[in-house]
């Protein structure tokens, strides 16, 4: 019985070759060869989906959570799994947040304070020869 799957897959086509117009048809358009490919394949293109940010997805649960309140539709309890799914969202999100390195924050401190220094010593006096002379 193991025999009979063992060659199940002996008649199914892996490999093809090209004939001369196929090959002059796929440098002359490209496009069209591509999109039957993919119509061969049956495989769908991959969209990539944009990430959602942390702050999208605490105000989308806000917004849930109004809209379970306000429907009269949903119980005391549906309201009560909304709140615990905002908790857990604020819970993933703190446990998500990566520790500083103290290095980074120092060399922003020394580089602001560097910069202030440079921003007063260019900082032309106020006073003038005239305010020096008094009129009596």
């Amino acid at each position: 019985m193991p025999e009979e799957w063992i060659h199940i897959d002996d008649d199914i086509e892996v490999a093809s070759t090209f004939t001369d117009q196929e090959i002059i048809q796929s440098i002359t358009t490209p496009e069209k060869i591509e999109e039957n490919c993919s119509e061969e394949s049956g495989e769908e293109d991959d969209k990539v989906e944009e990430k959602i940010s942390w702050a999208a997805a605490e105000k989308g649960i806000e917004t849930v959570i109004k809209f379970v309140e306000q429907n009269h539709g949903f119980s005391l309890q549906d309201v009560m799994h909304a709140h615990m799914v905002q908790n857990n969202l604020i819970t993933k999100k703190l446990q998500s947040r990566k520790q500083g390195d103290i290095r980074k924050y120092l060399k922003k401190a020394v580089s602001s304070s560097a910069a202030d220094a440079v921003e007063a010593a260019s900082v032309p006096p106020t006073s003038s020869a005239a305010d020096d002379t008094h009129v009596q």
